[in-house]
C-alpha cells in the first residue's frame, strides 16, 4: 500500500504507532480538514486586514486633501510611507520569526500596527499623522508576508501551495471591501451627524480597527511544528500535530498514530538568535544555489509591487479627474491639462462613478483571480500569463480616450495580485525550514522597493511623462514575463522542508 494512501487513524486502527516519522508525513497523517480551514482563515484575515490597511491611502488621501493640505508630490511621497516602514523593518522581522517564533511575532507586529494606524485618525495635521502611519508601516512587513508563510507550514505537502494560492486570491478577493467601506464613508454627510466628523477619519479608523481584530484571532494559532522541530522542540512539535489531528477528526488527541518525530538534519538545528551559526544561517541565502532563486523571485516581486502598491494606487485619483471629464480624452490629457481654476476653494470630492468602476472591477477581477488560483495552470504560466496580460492594459490605459475602456483597462492592474500567491509560494519550497521566515521576508522587501519606487515614479512622472511612465511599467511587466519562464516547473522543483 503507498504511503500517501494509507488512512487515517480511527477507532480500528488506534493502536497502531509510528516511531520517528517524517514531519511532512506526520503532517500527512494529521489531515488536511477543519483545523487547516481555521488556521487558513486566520491568515487570510491577517493579510487580508492588512492588504486593505496599506492600499486604503488611495481613498483616504484624495478625501484629506484639503485637511492636510496635500499637493500631488506629496500625495506621491505620503502613498509610499507604509512601504518604506516595510523595507526598513523587513529583515528584522523575517529574522525574528525564525529565531522567536511564528505566532508570537506575528501578534506582536499585527496589534501595534494596528493600534497606531488607529491613532493615526485622530492626528491634527499632516506631519503627526505622516509620523503615526509609518510607525504602523514599520510593524506591517510581518504579517503582510509571514502570513503566507505560517498558512503554508501547517498544511500537508501536497496542499501547501494550494493553501497558499487561495490565501493570496481570497485576499485580494478580500480587497474590494476597501472600496466598498470607502464608498459607503465617504458619501455619507458627517456634517448632519450629532457628531460632525471628517469622513477620511472614520475612513482611517475602519481601515485600521480589522488589522486589532485579526491580531486578536491570532491568540488562537498554534506554533508551527517545522519551527517547533527547527528549535529542537519535538515533544511541542507533536502535540501540535496531535491537536491537529483531534480538531480535524473530533477524536481524542492521544489515539494520534505517531509516536515520535524523525529528527533530521534541517530539524536540528539549534537557533540562537546571539549566536554566531543564526547569522551564518542567513548570510547563506547570498549563497548559491539559495542566490539565484533570492534575486529571481526578488525581482518578479519588485514588478508586481511597483504596479500594485504604485502605478496602481493613482488609479482613483486618475479615474475620478475621467469620471468628472466632459469630453474624450486620455487619462495623461486629463492629467497634463491646465489647471485654469480660479476658485480658492479646496475640492476633494470623489464622484459615484469612481467607486462604482472600481468596486464592480474589483469583484470581477478578485473572482477572476480565484478562478485562476483554483485552476489547474501551473504556477509559471499563471505568472507568465499574468505579467503579459496586465502589461498590455497598461498599454491601453495610455492610449484610450474611452471612460468605461480607462476604467476596466486601469482597474485591470490590480490583477498582479494573482502573482503574489504563485511568488510566494516558490520562495515557501525554494528554501529550508531554517531560511523560511527570513527568505520570505527578504522576496517581500523586494516587493516593497518595488512599491516606493513605482509609488514615487508615477507621482512624479505621471504629471510631466504621462504616456513615457505608462509604457515604462508595461516594458517591466512585459521583462517579468520573460523571466518567469526561468522558474522551475512544480513537477522538477526541489522541495525542501
Amino acid at each position: 500500500m503507498k504511503p500517501e494512501k494509507e488512512e487515517l487513524p480511527s477507532q480500528k486502527n488506534i493502536q497502531n504507532k509510528y516511531m520517528d516519522v517524517d514531519l511532512d508525513r506526520a503532517l500527512d497523517l494529521s489531515g488536511a480538514g477543519r483545523y487547516q480551514v481555521f488556521h487558513c482563515a486566520m491568515m487570510l484575515a491577517v493579510i487580508s486586514t492588512v492588504i486593505v490597511e496599506m492600499i486604503g491611502n488611495a481613498f483616504i488621501l484624495p478625501a484629506a486633501v484639503c485637511d492636510l493640505g496635500l499637493s500631488n508630490s506629496l500625495r506621491g511621497l505620503l502613498t509610499s510611507v507604509p512601504n518604506i516602514g516595510v523595507i526598513l523593518t523587513a529583515p528584522v522581522w523575517g529574522r525574528a520569526a525564525d529565531a522567536l517564533g511564528r505566532k508570537p511575532v506575528l501578534l506582536f507586529s499585527t496589534a501595534v500596527s494596528g493600534i497606531f494606524a488607529l491613532v493615526a485618525a485622530f492626528m491634527p495635521n499632516l506631519i503627526s499623522f505622516a509620523l503615526f502611519k509609518f510607525a504602523s508601516s514599520l510593524f506591517l512587513s510581518c504579517p503582510s508576508s509571514l502570513g503566507f508563510a505560517y498558512a503554508g507550514e501547517l498544511m500537508p505537502r501536497q496542499k501547501r501551495d494550494l493553501a497558499v494560492m487561495i490565501c493570496n486570491a481570497l485576499s485580494m478577493l478580500t480587497s474590494t471591501f476597501c472600496p466598498l467601506l470607502a464608498w459607503g464613508i465617504l458619501s455619507y454627510n458627517w456634517d448632519s451627524s450629532p457628531i460632525p466628523l471628517r469622513p477620511w477619519r472614520v475612513l482611517t479608523v475602519v481601515y485600521a480597527a480589522p488589522v486589532i481584530c485579526a491580531a486578536i484571532w491570532v491568540t488562537q494559532a498554534k506554533e508551527s511544528p517545522k519551527f517547533l522541530m527547527a528549535k529542537g522542540r519535538h515533544e511541542e512539535a507533536l502535540d501540535v500535530l496531535k491537536h491537529i489531528y483531534a480538531f480535524n477528526t473530533g477524536l481524542d488527541k492521544e489515539n494520534y498514530c505517531v509516536k515520535s518525530l524523525k529528527i533530521c538534519s534541517d530539524h536540528t538545528i539549534e537557533y540562537n538568535r546571539d549566536s554566531p551559526s543564526s547569522e551564518e544561517d542567513s548570510l547563506s541565502l547570498l549563497k548559491p544555489p539559495h542566490l539565484k532563486w533570492l534575486v529571481l523571485i526578488g525581482f518578479l516581486m519588485f514588478g508586481l509591487f511597483s504596479l500594485l502598491n504604485g502605478l496602481f494606487l493613482f488609479v482613483p485619483f486618475t479615474l475620478n479627474k475621467a469620471v468628472l471629464s466632459d469630453k474624450p480624452r486620455t487619462v495623461c490629457e486629463l492629467i497634463n491639462q491646465p489647471q485654469n481654476q480660479t476658485s480658492a476653494v479646496c475640492s476633494d470630492t470623489i464622484s459615484y462613478g469612481t467607486f462604482q468602476v472600481t468596486v464592480i472591477c474589483s469583484l470581477v477581477y478578485g473572482t477572476l483571480v480565484m478562478l485562476v488560483s483554483l485552476s489547474s495552470v501551473s504556477k509559471r504560466t499563471q505568472l507568465i500569463i499574468m505579467y503579459s496580460l496586465v502589461g498590455v492594459t497598461c498599454i491601453i490605459s495610455a492610449l484610450t480616450t474611452n471612460k468605461l475602456l480607462a476604467g476596466i483597462s486601469m482597474s485591470a492592474l490590480q490583477i498582479t495580485a494573482l502573482g503574489i500567491g504563485p511568488l510566494t509560494a516558490y520562495a515557501v519550497e525554494m528554501f529550508p525550514t531554517t531560511l523560511r521566515g527570513t527568505a520570505v521576508g527578504a522576496v517581500l522587501m523586494f516587493g516593497r522597493v518595488g512599491s516606493v519606487v513605482g509609488a514615487n515614479l508615477a507621482g512624479v512622472f505621471l504629471a510631466g511623462s504621462c504616456t513615457a511612465t505608462f509604457y515604462g511599467f508595461s516594458g517591466l511587466l512585459f521583462l517579468c514575463a520573460f523571466l518567469s519562464a526561468f522558474l522551475q516547473r512544480e513537477q522538477t522543483t526541489n522541495q525542501v522542508t
